[in-house]
């Protein structure tokens, strides 16, 4: 049995959250940063066209990321919340539910979704990106970086100094 001065799975279990929401988030930032360079005036008109097919490929890699991150982030947010930690249970508890709530947009997004996949109306690539960045912006200040806030506070409350 591996000896808690070199390795801890409770002060792992602490700190997954704030891992994999901190991923989560850099991520999202990044989804921004890289698709917000096709609405720009100097590549408006050329993005238009190819758009779509680039968000189709880029979202069908991508999903798979945030489905994993978000799946692990809420287990060991709920895992946290069940082992009670403290006072910190509460701030666990918070950030898991501001996590899980970032599939609460997912209704606000499937029909830009929908239309960037689809290419319909032909020309609108860039309306529907808009959107979907719209949408994925106050996603992420609604729900992904309070509850990576709240995440932070929950492991430094519950995670002695050595």
């Amino acid at each position: 049995m591996a000896s808690k001065a070199f390795f801890d799975p409770l002060v792992l279990l602490r700190v997954a959250p704030v891992l994999t929401s901190t991923m989560a988030m850099r991520f999202s930032h990044d989804q921004w940063l890289f698709l917000d360079n096709f609405l720009v005036p100097a590549h408006r008109e050329k993005a238009n066209e190819i758009v779509p097919s680039y968000f189709k490929t880029f979202f069908m890699k991508g999903i798979w990321e945030i489905g994993i991150l978000y799946t692990l982030t809420t287990a060991t947010g709920i895992s946290n919340i069940y082992s009670r930690p403290g006072g910190a249970w509460k701030w666990y508890a918070a950030g898991t539910a501001l996590a899980f709530s970032h599939m609460a947009f997912v209704p606000l997004v499937m029909n830009k979704v929908k239309g960037l996949f689809d290419d319909e109306p032909k020309g609108q690539g860039n309306k529907f990106l808009r959107e979907w960045l719209n949408v994925h912006t106050l996603r992420s200040w609604l729900t992904d970086i309070p509850a990576w806030a709240c995440f932070v506070i929950a492991c430094m409350k519950s995670v002695q100094p050595l």
